[in-house]
């Protein structure tokens, strides 16, 4: 039984080991144990062919029975790994799926492209602070916050969106910082999207956070 577990396991290590030295290096962050994704960073199955730039369904389930085997590396090491196409897909389809009904507003509806515009109100050790104005604090605590959820700048991955702080009277959305990231004190913006998880308590959900648009 031994010699059949162990025979079965060579094909996969065979495949994996021919598509580049697996470099694992430590996660950007981490939140509740979720390691999170920081620039230039892709997550890896340890014995896996492919490569993943989201927290998609492939990696949630490897998360879920085999966390250990579940590896951060950067994308100049993925070497002949080859881009999960689940990624893209998943983010597709959240994106098409229909409007779900809210436990706290039945029938809530989502504008294309909403966006809650955002200024900062503090920044430490590498910590950005984020709030909202007056009129867009109550939509921003119906926002939920998923895993692996950027700070995109030019189109890089700056920093990860920690959480929302909606217990406060002015909530505040809370970034960690990458640490080669150049901070920008400027007006930011937060993109939002449907939740992609069906137990979702809230309307809304953080697609990314990014720079609002200048003029």
């Amino acid at each position: 039984m031994i010699l059949k577990y162990l025979k079965a396991g060579q094909p996969a290590r065979a495949a994996a080991g021919g598509l580049g030295e697996l470099k694992p290096v430590e996660p950007a962050a981490r939140r509740e144990g979720l390691p999170l994704l920081g620039h230039d960073q892709v997550y890896v199955m340890k014995y896996g062919t492919e490569y993943h730039t989201a927290w998609c369904p492939v990696v949630a389930d490897k998360w879920s029975h085999a966390p250990r085997g579940l590896l951060v590396t950067r994308f100049a090491d993925a070497g002949a790994r080859t881009p999960c196409q689940e990624c893209d897909r998943h983010l597709k389809a959240a994106r098409a799926m229909p409007e779900p009904e809210s436990p706290l507003r039945p029938g809530t509806t989502l504008e294309p492209d909403a966006v809650i515009p955002l200024t900062v109100v503090g920044v430490a050790h590498g910590i950005l602070f984020l709030a909202a104005g007056p009129e867009h604090q109550e939509r921003l605590k119906e926002t939920a916050v998923e895993p692996a959820t950027p700070l995109l700048v030019g189109g890089r991955r700056d920093g990860m969106v920690v959480r929302v702080e909606a217990a406060r009277d002015e909530p505040l959305l809370v970034v960690q910082l990458d640490p080669r990231a150049t901070f920008l004190s400027g007006p930011y913006q937060v993109r939002l999207r449907r939740p992609l998880q069906r137990s979702a308590t809230k309307p809304y959900a953080v697609e990314c956070v990014e720079p609002a648009p200048q003029g």
